[in-house]
């Protein structure tokens, strides 16, 4: 069984799936409660029968997070750039609010592109990360390995409501695999410890005795 730590093992099997609102087919679903074809991620990443339960894009806020650091800078240029100096000419105010303006612009549209590109997907063996528009990257872990799912949220994503979801994998990998910056992250964590421990129990019963 998966550790869940921090948080306590979930209690009472809801009968609506908590992050697809979607009904579950019996107690704390089962294995029909999946994607017919994935709808974000691309085929070829999914193993021959290979099963996808949810697929989940980060929250929009995801975008504002990850644009901060060069963000701010561009805003604080602009800002600098309408405040009356006497010892800056208009010219060079002028020129800093463009920059300013197209600092911010472009590392806005950079993150659209990254939320665009970024996906988080648990089937019935893995939990994913599909990242990039152009040049795709995948990420996965397998459910067997993983030993720990929790939660963390810095004070500006409790403030949002959203969360960053890690899995981390038993030795001798020793990683870390994390959906950042979703919604509803305990509840997500929740559905993908069912999955893990179903997973879990499937191949105790496939092991030859």
């Amino acid at each position: 069984m998966v550790a869940l730590w921090p948080k306590d093992e979930p209690s009472a099997r809801s009968a609506v799936d908590p992050v697809t609102e979607r009904p579950m087919s019996g107690p704390g679903g089962g294995v029909h409660d999946v994607i017919t074809a994935p709808r974000i991620i691309t085929p070829t990443v999914l193993a021959s029968g290979e099963v996808v339960i949810f697929e989940l894009k980060p929250s929009r806020w995801y975008v504002v997070l990850v644009s901060l650091p060069i963000g701010v800078a561009g805003l604080a240029l602009l800002m600098l750039s309408f405040t009356p100096l006497a010892q800056v000419p208009e010219y060079w105010r002028q020129v800093g609010a463009v920059i300013g303006i197209w600092v911010l612009g472009l590392r806005i549209l950079v993150g659209l592109m990254q939320w665009l590109g970024r996906t988080y997907v648990l089937t019935d063996r893995r939990v994913i990360v599909q990242s990039g528009v152009v040049d795709v990257q995948v990420q996965s872990q397998n459910l067997e390995n993983i030993e720990a799912a929790f939660v963390a949220q810095a004070w500006a994503q409790k403030v949002l409501g959203i969360g960053t979801l890690f899995f981390r994998a038993a030795a001798p990998q020793n990683s870390t695999l994390a959906w950042e910056h979703i919604r509803k992250p305990d509840a997500v964590r929740e559905r993908v410890i069912l999955q893990i421990d179903r997973w879990k129990r499937a191949m105790e019963l496939s092991k030859p005795k």
